[in-house]
């Protein structure tokens, strides 16, 4: 988030003069409170993003003379188609990255469930276990498997979360059992969020694979922020451009 607020800081610097020394500081203010309250980095960054853009716009139209005016309107189209494709990379790397970390879970599901008794299912089971509040196991890629009764009670696995088998609400044996399969994120508490597999088992119970998101979401905050920068630097040349002596004669 402090990387989303110092670039929120460079687009402020974006703004008509005036406008910046009277509201500048405040929109800065409110903006880090609404950061510390919000239950969604990545929701709060693209609606940050949006009303910049709108106000930027709005702002700068207030500012400028006709003849500018008439500039704006020339470059308008460029700039919000740059932002459109910025803004669908953004959402398609986050898909990509998000099915990503379902790969290995539902590889290691499917093989439980086509063959439970296979010598590779026991050594998955009697392999390390796997601490799933660990750092070492939230910052890697290495999936776990438990398998669980017909009632969702858990039997046996190579994770532990909190000295025990990881246990997920009911609700998601419930919806394993109603479509044969299911894929969800599982949080079972702040700072652990799990790409979480579930098959049924042909014996009435049901095998569980997962794999922490730690590493994709990070991956996903780094490209965000990409484009962020991206879109300021567009978005900085065009402000440029605007000021720039010869632009009747570059258009």
């Amino acid at each position: 988030m402090n990387t989303v607020l110092n670039l929120y800081r460079l687009a402020l610097r974006l703004y008509p003069s005036a406008f910046r020394e009277r509201y500048a500081g405040e929109m800065l203010g409110t903006t880090r409170r609404l950061a510390a309250d919000a239950p969604s980095k990545l929701r709060f960054a693209a609606a940050l993003f949006w009303d910049t853009l709108r106000s930027l716009l709005r702002e700068h139209a207030r500012a400028t003379v006709p003849s500018d005016r008439r500039v704006i309107r020339s470059l308008a189209p460029f700039f919000v188609t740059y932002t459109i494709v910025l803004f669908a990379i953004s959402l398609s790397v986050q898909q990509f990255l998000r099915r990503g970390a379902d790969r290995q879970p539902e590889s290691l599901a499917s093989l439980v469930q086509a063959r439970p008794q296979s010598d590779a299912v026991s050594a998955a089971l009697a392999g390390p276990r796997l601490d799933l509040a660990s750092r070492d196991w939230l910052h890697s890629s290495t999936p776990f498997v438990a398998l669980y009764d017909a009632a969702g009670n858990g039997v046996a696995g190579n994770a532990v979360l909190h000295g025990a088998l990881p246990q997920p609400p009911r609700g998601i044996f419930n919806t394993i059992r109603e479509r044969g399969d299911y894929k969800v994120t599982w949080q079972p508490q702040p700072g652990i969020r799990i790409a979480l597999t579930g098959r049924r088992l042909s014996g009435g119970g049901f095998v569980l694979a997962g794999q922490s998101l730690r590493h994709s979401e990070s991956l996903n905050s780094y490209a965000s922020g990409s484009l962020l920068i991206a879109w300021i630097c567009q978005l900085l040349g065009c402000m440029l451009f605007l000021r720039h002596p010869d632009r009747r004669r570059i258009l």
